[in-house]
């Protein structure tokens, strides 16, 4: 049986999944690996509240998604 919060946030647990798949879909494009990147389900459990994990990674990497952030941000 569901508890009351999974019920509440159904709706936007499916929307993290999607905006998750689309994160790491551009990531993968541009080379970018985030060993970590999830959603952080027991915080969803506890508040409601629910967040995308982007973890831990090496400065190497975030140096990569820094690049690809930028280029994104040219006009």
């Amino acid at each position: 049986m569901s508890s009351m919060i999974d019920k509440i946030t159904a709706e936007d647990r499916r929307a993290a999944a999607d905006v998750l798949d689309d994160l790491q879909a551009v990531l993968n494009a541009a080379d970018v690996k985030l060993p970590s990147l999830g959603i952080d389900w027991r915080s969803a459990k506890a508040t409601g509240v629910i967040l995308i994990d982007l973890g831990a990674a090496r400065p190497d990497v975030i140096e990569r998604l820094v690049v690809v952030l930028r280029r994104g941000m040219r006009p």
